[in-house]
């Protein structure tokens, strides 16, 4: 089994559009929650987690419920290097927080497990990199420049590096799919709302399509 969390409901909505069928409609910590089959996959799809905290609860429940191979954190990203484009979706190999300070005795940079992936990998061209996360949207330049200076990330977010730390506690594989609809900065709030109801939905969308055709096989 596969679990899917999107930070919002629309980010994994192709995911719920390609399910050939529905075995479970309920709810896990007053979220909505539907488990499925895509292609061959049974997979677990929920939303609504802001921030790390929120994060770390509803990966930790759906992995003390379900008990899945892999958790995928799929949604959206502001960018911290100028030759990424919008619309680019970046594959984290690494999660850091980037506002947890002073680390001491703690791994730098978050490493979970990612066999499974090595398949979706090939069949896409993400960009692959260091994720950051933390608890704030970054809408100054400043912020965003200290970011990338101690963290090197691709791109920012409030979920990645959480999900990833569970995963890593759990021995669970996983995986954090982000789209880019801005640049980390004082013009992410309104590049974010320009681009978010375009581009939101396509780390779904290219999940969706592997899963379709695609035994995605974890644990070996």
């Amino acid at each position: 089994m596969i679990a899917v969390v999107g930070v919002l409901p629309q980010e994994i909505k192709p995911l719920m559009e390609a399910l050939s069928h529905k075995l479970e409609v309920t709810e896990v910590i007053r979220r909505p929650l539907v488990r499925g089959i895509i292609g061959q996959n049974e997979i677990v799809l929920t939303s609504g987690c802001v921030g790390k905290i929120e994060t770390a609860a509803l990966v930790q429940c759906l992995i003390d419920r379900y008990k899945p191979m892999a958790v995928i954190c799929i949604g959206a990203a502001g960018a911290l290097k100028s030759n990424i484009s919008i619309g680019s979706v970046i594959a984290g190999t690494g999660y850091m927080e980037y506002d947890f300070y002073p680390r001491v005795n703690v791994d730098l940079i978050l490493e979970p497990k990612q066999r499974c992936f090595s398949d979706f990998f090939e069949k896409n061209d993400f960009i692959y990199g260091i994720v950051a996360s933390g608890d704030k949207f970054i809408s100054t330049d400043l912020e965003a420049k200290k970011i990338f200076e101690s963290t090197s990330a691709l791109c920012v977010d409030m979920d990645s590096a959480a999900g990833a730390k569970v995963c890593i506690e759990n021995e669970v594989e996983f995986l954090s799919l982000k789209v880019v609809v801005d640049f980390a900065g004082s013009k992410a709030v309104e590049q974010y709302i320009e681009n978010h109801q375009k581009y939101g939905t396509k780390p779904a969308i290219l999940l969706a399509e592997y899963l379709s055709g695609n035994l995605l096989i974890c644990g070996g």
